[in-house]
C-alpha cells in the first residue's frame, strides 16, 4: 500500500531481497521536465537539489544491508550464491565504507552498480546506473565524483557494445552516450570519433522518432570539433 506524506513521497513497505530487512522505501514523483541536457539528464523546474532528490528516489536502498536496485524489491529474486555475491562486493567497497554515514544524493546509484555487478545485470544497465550518478553530482556541484561516474558509465556502455543484445536505437543511443560523456570529460577527438560512429549506427537503423538524436549527434559533434582545435 502507498503512502504520500506531506513532502510529496510516496512510502510502502519493502523486504531486502538480500538480508530480508523490513523497511519503509520512498519515491518521489519525478514532475514535469522542461527539457534535457546533451547527455540527456532532464531538467527540473525548481532548484537543482530538488531535481537530485527525485532522481535519488529511484533507486530503493536496505538501510542494513546497502543492496540497492533501480527496480522495485518486490520484483527480485536472487539465489543463495548470488545474496553472497553480493554481499561481499558491498563489504568491500572502499565508497560505501566511507560515506555511508554521509550518504551523498550519488552514493544510491554507486551501490546499485556494486549490486549490480554481483547480481550480473548486462553492462547497458550499469552504464545507466553510472550516467544518472553523473546526473545527479552535477546537480550537487560534485565535479570529481561527476568524473568518476562518467568515467565508468563510458567502460559499461563500451562493454554494452561489444557484450549486449543491443539493437536498433539502442545502439546509435548508447555510442552517442560515449561520445558525449567523453567530450565532458575533456576527449575531444576520441568524442569526434564515436559521434561518427553514432551517426552511422543511426543511419543504418532508421528508427523511428530518431530526428531529434541525429540533429543532437550533429551538434555535439561539431562542438567537441571546435574544442579540439581549441585546446
Amino acid at each position: 500500500m502507498l503512502l504520500e506524506d506531506v513532502m510529496g513521497r510516496q512510502r510502502y513497505p519493502v523486504s531486502c531481497p538480500v538480508c530480508g530487512h523490513l523497511f519503509t522505501a520512498s519515491v518521489v514523483r519525478l514532475g514535469v521536465t522542461v527539457g534535457r541536457e546533451p547527455d540527456l539528464c532532464p531538467r527540473f523546474r525548481g532548484r537543482a537539489a530538488d531535481g537530485a532528490r527525485r532522481m535519488r528516489s529511484e533507486i530503493t536502498v536496505c538501510p542494513e544491508c546497502l543492496f540497492a536496485a533501480r527496480e522495485s524489491f518486490r520484483d527480485i529474486s536472487l539465489l543463495p550464491t548470488t545474496r553472497h555475491d553480493i554481499e561481499e562486493r558491498i563489504a568491500a567497497d572502499g565508497l560505501l565504507k566511507v560515506f555511508r554515514t554521509s550518504d551523498p544524493s550519488w552514493l544510491p546509484f554507486h551501490a546499485a552498480e556494486v549490486s549490480g555487478k554481483g547480481r550480473n545485470l548486462p553492462a547497458r544497465e550499469l552504464g545507466e546506473l553510472c550516467l544518472r550518478g553523473s546526473w545527479v553530482c552535477r546537480k550537487e556541484n560534485e565535479k570529481p565524483f561527476e568524473s568518476a561516474f562518467q568515467t565508468r558509465a563510458i567502460r559499461h556502455f563500451i562493454r554494452a557494445l561489444d557484450e549486449d543484445d543491443l539493437s536498433g536505437r539502442n545502439v546509435s543511443v548508447t555510442t552517442y552516450l560515449i561520445g558525449e560523456l567523453s567530450r565532458r570529460l575533456g576527449q575531444h577527438r576520441e568524442a569526434v570519433n564515436w559521434y561518427v560512429n553514432a551517426g552511422k549506427a543511426l543511419e543504418e537503423s532508421r528508427p523511428e522518432g530518431s530526428t531529434w538524436l541525429g540533429r543532437m549527434i550533429e551538434e555535439q559533434k561539431r562542438l567537441a570539433e571546435k574544442e579540439a582545435d581549441a585546446a
